[in-house]
């Protein structure tokens, strides 16, 4: 018989909605949720979504046209500010995109979902998946939940 155990049990990441530290959890689902950001919360400029896309494991037609639509404006605005090399290089890239939008967005998921979600909150549109409440008032459900339970530990 042995008592032999291992010092430290194996750690296991923490995983989030949307990953741990920024990692995708399937190609479309946290695709969906950036694109959605821009839907009716965006200025009206930057409204590129009017119902909101479903999250999937995969990437339909539809969210990648939308996602690389967001991609190429985010890219023609910088380069209307600073006209840079980068800026006009990604510009290209997005217009050479569209001839197949599914493969473009899922060959190059990691940085379509950094330009996303960079450019979301420079907008300061409202982080991915957190619902306000229907009066608009802004409030996520975890705040309210936050605020009953402060309410109920206090009586």
């Amino acid at each position: 018989m042995t008592y032999h155990r291992p010092a430290l049990a194996p750690w296991v990441r923490a995983r989030g909605r949307g990953g741990a530290l920024g990692d995708v959890v399937g190609p479309g689902l946290d695709l969906a949720d950036q694109v959605n950001r821009f839907g009716a919360a965006a200025p009206s400029a930057y409204q590129f979504v009017s119902t909101p896309f479903p999250r999937s494991p995969t990437v339909s037609l539809g969210l990648a046209t939308a996602a690389l639509t967001i991609y190429q404006r985010s890219a023609t605005d910088a380069y209307a500010h600073f006209h840079d090399q980068g800026s006009l290089q990604a510009i290209d890239k997005a217009n050479a995109g569209f001839a197949d939008p599914v493969a473009f967005v899922t060959n190059n998921m990691a940085e379509v979902l950094t330009v996303l979600h960079a450019f979301a909150d420079s907008l300061g549109l409202p982080p991915a998946g957190d619902a306000a409440t229907p009066d608009g008032d802004g409030l996520s459900t975890g705040t309210l939940l936050l605020a009953a339970l402060v309410v109920w530990w206090l009586l």
